[in-house]
């Protein structure tokens, strides 16, 4: 190991001395306490904003998501019962609605994968129907 020379402002060193005093750590060992104190300050201060950046970004898509969710499957409910009712669909209103959310899941994660996005895990319920119509 070699020994490096590093210079101290006289209130740095007044600190280093207070914290020997304190524990009982020899010089050396309390200044490399208090560069590792330190090094993890600067860790957990970069961590707290990049979650809050996280925190952010989160909270801007609820907000969108909450703005633009209700009116997305209110036309898609609309669209579902125009289609079985005007007789313009073999399928019916649920089975329409899984079809046109499937094809939006769809659309949605060749968006995120475009953009290199991971796809999110989602629960077996919300994976894309399998189930196919014969007559559709």
């Amino acid at each position: 190991m070699t020994e490096n020379v590093v210079r101290l402002d006289r209130d740095t060193v007044d600190l280093v001395t207070a914290h020997c005093e304190r524990t009982g750590l020899t010089r050396a060992a309390a200044v490399d306490e208090l560069l590792r104190r330190g090094a993890v300050h600067v860790e957990l201060h970069e961590l707290r904003t990049a979650l809050e950046d996280v925190r952010a970004t989160v909270l801007d898509t609820f907000d969108a998501l909450d703005a633009l969710a209700p009116y997305a499957i209110a036309a898609l409910s609309l669209m579902a019962h125009w289609a079985t009712h005007s007789g313009s669909s073999k399928l019916g209103e649920v089975e329409y609605a899984e079809a046109a959310r499937d094809a939006g899941r769809a659309t949605w994660d060749g968006h995120l994968a475009a953009r290199a996005v991971p796809l999110p895990m989602r629960p077996a319920a919300e994976q894309p129907s399998t189930a196919t119509r014969a007559d559709a």
